[in-house]
C-alpha cells in the first residue's frame, strides 16, 4: 500500500461522463489519501444524465473500489460550461472545499492539462499538495460524447448501458 500523503485529496471535474481515467485518478487519490472528497460539477441541460443518475455512477464507482466509507460526494454547480484555467476562480474554490468538507485540504488531483497553472497554485497555497497526474491514454470524455460506441471500453459498464439508454 502506498504511504499517505493526507487525510483529505479533492478532485474536481464535470465527469461528463465518468471513464476509466477517471476511475484511475480515484484510484490513485484513495491509495494515498484517507478520503477522496469528489466535487462534482453538474450543468442541468449540459450533461448527459440527470444529478441521480451521476451520482450513482460515482456511488457504484466507490462500491467497486471498495471504498464508498472514504469515498464523498459533493454536487457543484456552476455557470462556467466546460473547463476554465481562470486562477481567481481556482483560487475561490479551494478555499470553499475546506468550508465544504469541514476539514483542512492536503492535496488535490489534476490532470495534466491543468500543469500550466501549478506554479500559481503552489505560490497561493505552500501548505497544500497539488498533484498532476497524467492520462497518457488519452481518455476523454468529449470523445465518448461523440462517439460513445467506439469509446464502449472506456466506461464501467453500468455507465455505457445508461447512457445507450439515454441515446
Amino acid at each position: 500500500m502506498a504511504e499517505k500523503k493526507g487525510r483529505n485529496a479533492v478532485y474536481v471535474g464535470s465527469f461528463n461522463p465518468i471513464h476509466v481515467g477517471h476511475i484511475e485518478t480515484m484510484k490513485y487519490g484513495l491509495e494515498h489519501f484517507e478520503y477522496l472528497n469528489m466535487f462534482v460539477r453538474y450543468n442541468d441541460g449540459v450533461d448527459l444524465t440527470d444529478w441521480d443518475t451521476k451520482q450513482m455512477f460515482f456511488e457504484m464507482v466507490a462500491k467497486d473500489l471498495g471504498a464508498t466509507d472514504r469515498v464523498r460526494i459533493f454536487k457543484e454547480e456552476s455557470e462556467e460550461k466546460g473547463k476554465s484555467y481562470a486562477i481567481e476562480l481556482f483560487y475561490d474554490f479551494i478555499r470553499k472545499t475546506e468550508q465544504v468538507i469541514g476539514e483542512k485540504v492536503d492535496g488535490f488531483l489534476f490532470g495534466s492539462d491543468y500543469e500550466k497553472i501549478l506554479p500559481l497554485l503552489q505560490k497561493e497555497f505552500p501548505d497544500m499538495q497539488f498533484i498532476i497526474l497524467d492520462r497518457s491514454e488519452g481518455y476523454s470524455s468529449t470523445a465518448i460524447r461523440e462517439d460513445l460506441e467506439g469509446h464502449k471500453d472506456w466506461l464501467p459498464p453500468y455507465v455505457y448501458e445508461t447512457l445507450k439508454k439515454l441515446q
